[in-house]
Parts: C-alpha cells; structure tokens; sequence
C-alpha cells in the first residue's frame, strides 16, 4: 500500500511511548516516551540510578517491557527478544565490555558480521563452497570496517591484550559490523582518560557520518555529551525530566535539582 509506506517513510526512526518497567514493587522507569529521527545523535543522561540502564534494555529487547509500546521504522517491536532487535537493526554496546577476549580484533569483528553476512547453519557444517565464500567475504569487510575505524594496525591483537581505551573502541566497530540502523552507546567513555575519550568522541561522530547512523548515547561524562550531542533526554527516577538542547538542558531548574539536590543529600549524610 503506497500510502502506509509513505506514512512508515515520515515516522520517527524510534516511537516510544509510555513505556514501563516494574521489578516486583519497585517502578524502574513510568511513562517513558522517546521519538528519535534518522541520524539524530541523542544524548540519555540522569543521576545515578534514573533508570538509563533500564531504558537501554527496554530499547534492546534484553528486558520484556511492564506496559508501553516500542516501534522501530514503523514496525511494532515490543516485547521482540533481543536477537530480534538484533536483526532489525538495532545494536548496543555495554558499560561492563563484553569482546571475546580470547580472540583477535579481527575475529571479534568477523563473529559480528555473521549475523548479517553468515552462509548459514548447513552450509557452515557441511564445509560447502558458500560457506567459503561467505567467510572470505567477510574477512574482506572485516579488514574494511577496521581501516575506516582507524583500528587496522590492531586486527591482529588479542582483545585482552589491547589497552581499555581500544577496548571500548573495538566493542564499537563490533557492534557497527551488524550493519545497525541504530546504534545505542551504554557509557563508552567509562574509564577513559581525557585523551582517550577525545579519541572517542571523534571516532563516534566519523562513524555516525560514514555509515549513516542513528545515536543514542547513555554517558556520565559531561565534556563527551556536549560534544557529540545536539539534543539531550534527561530522566531521573524513572521518569523524563527534560527534553532540549545541551543548553536549554544545562539551565533546566529541574535538571539542576536533580544533579545538585543529590549532592547536597550526600553533603549531609
């Protein structure tokens, strides 16, 4: 029908609405709404337990949602197990990083690629001529993604031999090898030293250019927020606080209860 893909081709990348997330008693996130366009960079920050995690799973299917609705390109995907937000295009990093250590930074990158590029199960087992091609096809896109990342002097290195910085920067290009049309980063400057994080911050706004992509960014560090982020979602409590630019945010009077009144709580413990 031409005019329900007209409508799909004008909605928002990402429709969230009144999503909520209950662990027995207690409301983790309430009434969480979100809209995200294509190749919107979009900052998530909050206090310290305001539900971002909680939202970042909601928005990966690692976690079944309370109550709510998630749609993504138009499509309903509320309540899709994670493999399946996977496949549609939706990738994520972690704040603890989860490569396989014991691999090279090729291999980490290739295991990435199967999920879009793979022969599949039978022709993987029986050793078929597809199966061959698919590999060397994806050695050859492997050798391509980390060249554009600037990580190529690295394909050879063992994940658990690589500094934490290029860490984190491999657990990017690994979640980029899924070919996402959403990217969401759980704090990917989390330990990084300030050069580090400058690294970071350039290779994340290179690849938003490079490969089109669509960001949403869960990050403590303020200098990493404002320099990749034109809009910010702040949430606190579970619940939205605030929606603007990394200005109207700053001066935002409930932001900055929010941050300075947990402060104080602290000050007088």
């Amino acid at each position: 029908m031409p005019g329900a893909n007209a409508a799909a081709a004008e909605a928002p990348l990402l429709e969230v609405d009144d999503l909520r997330k209950s662990f027995g008693g207690v409301e983790a996130l309430s009434g969480y709404h979100l809209r995200i366009e294509a190749g919107e960079l979009l900052g998530l920050i909050g206090p310290n337990g305001a539900g971002k995690t909680t939202a970042f799973n909601l928005l990966t299917g690692v976690l079944r949602p309370s109550g709510g609705r998630i749609r993504f390109a138009g499509r309903e995907i509320t309540g899709l197990p994670a493999h399946r937000f996977a496949a549609l295009g939706i990738a994520r990093t972690f704040q603890n990083i989860r490569l396989f250590r014991d691999l090279t930074v090729r291999e980490n990158v290739m295991a990435a690629l199967h999920l879009r590029h793979g022969a599949g199960l039978v022709p993987t087992i029986l050793g078929l001529p597809r199966q061959r091609r698919a590999e060397r096809e994806i050695a050859a896109k492997a050798r391509a993604l980390l060249g554009a990342l600037g990580l190529a002097d690295l394909a050879d290195v063992l994940a658990e031999d690589l500094p934490y910085g290029d860490q984190r920067r491999v657990e990017i290009a690994r979640a980029l090898a899924t070919e996402p049309k959403l990217l969401l980063l759980d704090e990917p400057a989390a330990g990084m030293n300030p050069r580090e994080s400058a690294e970071l911050v350039r290779m994340i706004a290179e690849a938003r250019e490079r490969f089109g992509l669509t960001i949403i960014l869960v990050e403590h560090d303020m200098r990493v927020v404002m320099g990749l982020c034109r809009r910010i979602q702040v949430i606190n409590r579970g619940e939205v606080l605030a929606v603007g630019s990394p200005e109207e945010v700053q001066k935002d009077p409930a932001v900055i209860e929010a941050y300075l009144g947990r402060r104080r709580e602290r000050a007088h413990a």
